[in-house]
């Protein structure tokens, strides 16, 4: 069956079309954009399990997704094959268990320096702080970047490439000609970073020592034999890592702050969790913390940063009983699969506690995947999960966070899924205040 997305105001609300796709059409459903194109909408766990694990190497990225992320160029995110495996090899290594524990002092830090310049009763736009703080700590963590006007760079440019991402959805969903491709504003984005990431690693070889952050590892890689890694190639990863892992965890951290300020019990429970702790909250700290854990799988299942991943067959194949020309545009979508009735009672509710290793058991792989799943899971998962959980103990133990807005917000799907408008929201001290240091 082919649905027409124009007769759910697919232009107005894309989130709701594929909420009502979900939940009115079969396991695997085709349906045409504004653009022609004929997509295909996985629609249950085991049918998004078998592309992204079961049969991944007969996938790849798919067109949209590439072309949404065309400004990060051939990074990690969207290289194939196995120049893929070899970025992988050379990149995972910073995302090590045992390179969280440092990671974790720089977040807590960073944390505790954003805190100090809030004042209790001001509105503060939470989207910003969230968005500079992540910044901070992912240029810090990996690329030892620390100085304002690197990260005034980063930050402008990325807000600004958040907004020519949003035009690239809207053309993508609704816009007949569209087709792949960087605007005036999209061009300047990409300049900026690549000047900035040239700087450094020129005064990277300049200086003849490196460090144990993941620019360094990039470098060292070019010197090894059989290693192929341009400078352009350096480039597109530090891109990648900068882009993705300050949105995804920006955008996680302000939709949990609205959550908490929506259902007042959880922030209470969640408080108390972490009002017990000594001291400000470190690495150890944070696995000490189940109800943390629980609100951050369930922030994640109702507002995943990732609303949205596509893929393409290479080859024609067989899925869910439909055959599929090679290079088929196929999507999964969290945001309708994390919402599916059949796999989470009560699905559009917040609530934390259902996420108890009983129910992690009996939930199908494939009917959760905020960080995709298979071999192509996002390489910095453990750093997102520490760096949330260090951020949401450490801010409750010191401000209440209260909406000072009427509600509700509504989630704007772009490249990530953004609120619409931001989130300014009023901080109030709390009593149990601890020392800054």
């Amino acid at each position: 069956m082919t649905f027409d997305p124009t007769e759910l105001e697919l232009r107005q609300d894309p989130l709701a079309f594929f909420l009502h796709l979900s939940r009115t059409s079969p396991n695997i459903t085709t349906f045409r954009f504004a653009s022609g194109r004929e997509i295909v909408l996985l629609n249950h766990p085991d049918l998004i399990r078998e592309v992204l694990v079961e049969r991944a190497d007969e996938f790849h990225k798919s067109d949209l997704t590439r072309a949404f992320a065309g400004g990060m160029g051939n990074g990690i995110l969207v290289s194939e094959g196995e120049f893929w495996k070899q970025q992988v090899r050379i990149m995972r290594p910073a995302f090590h268990y045992k390179r969280l524990q440092g990671y974790a002092e720089v977040m807590r830090r960073f944390a505790l320096e954003m805190l100090a310049h809030w004042q209790n009763g001001e509105i503060r736009h939470l989207e910003e702080d969230m968005n500079a703080l992540t910044l901070r700590v992912v240029a810090k963590c990996m690329f030892d970047v620390e100085a304002g006007e690197d990260r005034e760079i980063m930050h402008r440019a990325i807000m600004l490439g958040q907004k020519v991402v949003g035009q690239m959805v809207y053309g993508w969903l609704n816009l007949p000609d569209w087709h792949p491709g960087l605007n005036r504003d999209g061009i300047r984005v990409v300049r900026a970073l690549n000047e900035m990431v040239s700087r450094h690693i020129a005064y990277r070889r300049a200086r003849g020592d490196l460090g144990d952050d993941l620019l360094s590892m990039l470098l060292e890689a070019q010197q090894q034999p059989g290693v192929q890694l341009s400078d352009r190639q350096v480039r597109d990863e530090v891109l990648t890592v900068i882009t993705a892992g300050l949105e995804t965890t920006a955008n996680a951290l302000v939709w949990t702050w609205y959550l908490l300020d929506r259902h007042p019990e959880v922030r209470e429970r969640l408080e108390a969790e972490v009002d017990a702790l000594e001291g400000p909250p470190g690495f150890e700290e944070v696995q000490r913390l189940p109800y943390l854990d629980q609100v951050f799988k369930e922030s994640l299942r109702l507002y995943p940063p990732v609303w949205i991943i596509g893929r393409e067959n290479v080859r024609e194949l067989e899925l869910g009983g439909m055959r599929l020309p090679p290079r088929t545009q196929i999507v999964m979508c969290q945001w309708a699969t994390h919402r599916d009735p059949r796999f989470y009672e009560q699905p559009d509710a917040f609530i934390p506690e259902r996420w108890t290793p009983e129910f992690e058991r009996s939930l199908p792989k494939g009917a959760y995947f905020p960080f995709s799943l298979g071999p192509r899971v996002c390489t910095g998962q453990g750093f997102a999960t520490i760096e949330y959980k260090i951020i949401v103990a450490t801010v409750l133990q010191r401000f209440r966070l209260e909406l000072a807005r009427p509600a509700p917000v509504r989630p704007e799907p772009n490249f990530t899924l953004c609120a619409h408008g931001g989130l300014p929201m009023r901080v109030k001290a709390r009593r149990a205040l601890l020392p800054l240091d």
